[in-house]
């Protein structure tokens, strides 16, 4: 089940349903590809084709904003349920109740993010590289030798924190040199919270889907990015709603 906000698909089970979908797949074939979309993701997705193709295309594509929420109740009268990256890649760590178990590697983030990480969970993380440098959205540095070790430590699961569109678009580009994998995502500053090196909002500010005055607070040069995820955002949405009211007068007249 899906449906669309400004253009971008986002799927519509719950937080449990979705874990379920996931957990299946690392026991099937294929390689499936898992995108976290937030209010910052469908702005940019406005401006940039390819990058909202990369996102329509994947299998899966969870609510990481509860703005996409409000959005998808005003524009559409359906509900969507918030799953944050941050949570899906928690569960993707702490998973035992399936054999196999998930074998995660770990690429991006801030520096040796990706390794402290895989230092606190050594049963389901095979590998992690955070010194990577992207040179185009197709390529990093030394591009082949990454996905060589990727291939080689034996991971199913492939998590990478390049931030949005550049995580999403290389995936897009690179996955299938890596048939060995069951599931990969674009996780964004995920590595950054669960390593401790960046402060997450109390659990009762994300309830209350402030999180972004939080890291407004804490990390001030995310400004511009703040800007889009909240004010850009909210306006197209209102926008759009106006012009899907606006259209139905004119048709309710005719």
């Amino acid at each position: 089940m899906a449906i669309k906000i400004l253009g971008v698909k986002l799927n519509q089970e719950t937080p449990a349903e979705i874990k379920k979908i996931i957990t299946a797949w690392l026991n099937q074939e294929a390689s499936r590809l898992i995108v976290t979309v937030n209010p910052e993701f469908v702005v940019a997705a406005q401006h940039n084709p390819e990058f909202r193709a990369v996102l329509n295309r994947a299998d899966l594509a969870t609510c990481d904003g509860i703005g996409l929420v409000w959005a998808a109740k005003l524009l559409t009268g359906q509900t969507i349920f918030r799953l944050t990256g941050v949570d899906l890649t928690s569960y993707l760590l702490t998973l035992s109740s399936v054999q196999p178990r998930p074998r995660l590697y770990l690429l991006g983030g801030r520096k040796n993010s990706a390794e402290l990480i895989a230092r606190q969970y050594p049963m389901n993380v095979v590998g992690a590289n955070s010194e990577v440098t992207l040179v185009s959205a197709q390529r990093l540095e030394n591009n082949e030798a990454v996905i060589d070790a990727i291939n080689h430590s034996g991971a199913t699961v492939l998590l990478v924190a390049f931030g949005q569109q550049k995580q999403e678009l290389w995936l897009a580009n690179n996955l299938k040199k890596m048939p060995q994998l069951k599931i990969a995502m674009g996780v964004g500053g995920t590595f950054d919270y669960l390593s401790g090196q960046v402060k997450r909002a109390p659990s009762w500010l994300r309830a209350a889907g402030l999180e972004w005055l939080f890291r407004l607070l804490i990390q001030p040069r995310r400004i511009k990015r703040i800007f889009r995820a909240v004010i850009v955002f909210s306006w197209l949405v209102i926008k759009k709603h106006w012009q899907s009211n606006k259209e139905t007068k004119k048709i309710t007249k005719l």
